[in-house]
């Protein structure tokens, strides 16, 4: 019980914390509908579960090959960037019904890139992972029960931001998305120069 709790806080932890995804699923609900804002974060959550394995095996690798690389940071930043500048320059409100029906690909695989490029995710699960296994001491076992809690968590509170947003988004209108999209853009960017110049 006492892994599962730390699991539960871990991922409200990380449910709270405002970040790039957490601002492109309630985009993403509010403009596109609700299934597309699941797909997207299916592919933040398998990315994560993703990033959590491969930290598992290969703690210190990443640390000192990606985390503190230049290189990567760098690719990240423009990344982002790039996604910012597409927001910004081309979202119309004409489009958003055909991208809610035939792009759940491009959404999920949006969610997936997104996370995994974010610097801040890949150091945020291994600082868990140091928590585990050199604090909680955990077995392969308990590490698996304490992370499934953690990703329960996360899930439960991305579906529920996604359903609430999805219901304010009958109150806007073509200028609210607008500035919604901008919005959304200009947060992109601004966390694009974040990651390069850091």
């Amino acid at each position: 019980m006492d892994i599962i709790l730390k699991g539960i806080i871990t991922g409200s932890f990380l449910s709270i914390f405002v970040g790039a995804t957490f601002f492109m699923l309630i985009e993403t609900s509010m403009t596109r509908g609700f299934r597309a804002a699941l797909w997207f974060d299916l592919g933040v959550l398998l990315c994560d579960a993703a990033i959590i394995a491969v930290v598992y095996f290969f703690t210190a690798w990443i640390n000192n090959t990606l985390v503190h690389n230049t290189y990567f940071n760098l690719a990240g930043g423009i990344v982002f960037m790039g996604f910012g500048i597409n927001y910004i320059l081309s979202r119309k409100r004409g489009d958003l019904t055909m991208q809610a029906k035939s792009r759940y690909a491009r959404l999920f695989m949006n969610g997936f890139f997104i996370n995994l490029l974010n610097p801040s995710v890949v150091m945020f699960w291994l600082g868990s992972m140091a928590l585990v296994l050199s604090q909680f001491g955990f077995t392969g076992h308990e590490t698996l029960v304490y992370y499934g809690s953690a990703m329960g968590v996360v899930a439960l509170t991305d579906i529920l931001k996604a359903y609430f947003a999805y219901r304010l988004s009958k109150f806007l209108n073509a200028k609210v998305l607008r500035i919604v999209y901008i919005f959304s853009g200009v947060l992109m960017v601004g966390l694009g120069i974040y990651i390069i110049f850091r």
